[in-house]
């Protein structure tokens, strides 16, 4: 199996086209983190959400993406979960990273 990662646009780029600050993929299983900023007691605040998906091609060869993981799915959404939230932590906590 084959991980890959993608580098996605940096969070300012993102937040203007709502698109994923950093997608994870391991084979046909993805996982894509968001970030929002909210105003909280007069100050701005970034959550962060992580948004997972797996590929594949249909009858026709094209590419369809669903939320729906098999039995054999569950440890790469594993995986790209533990890899979503240590990059979480990372831009929550850039003096520990």
């Amino acid at each position: 199996m084959d991980s890959k990662k993608k580098n996605a646009p940096a969070p300012a780029e993102a937040d203007q086209a709502n698109g994923p600050i950093k997608v994870f993929v391991l084979d046909d299983v993805s996982a894509s983190v968001f970030s929002r900023i909210v105003p909280v007691n007069g100050q701005e605040r970034t959550f962060y959400s992580v948004s997972f998906s797996r590929s594949y091609r249909d009858s026709s060869g094209t590419r369809k993406y669903v939320k729906t993981f098999n039995l054999e799915d569950l440890a790469k959404v594993v995986t790209v979960a533990q890899q979503a939230e240590e990059h979480i932590h990372s831009l929550q906590h850039p003096e520990m990273a």
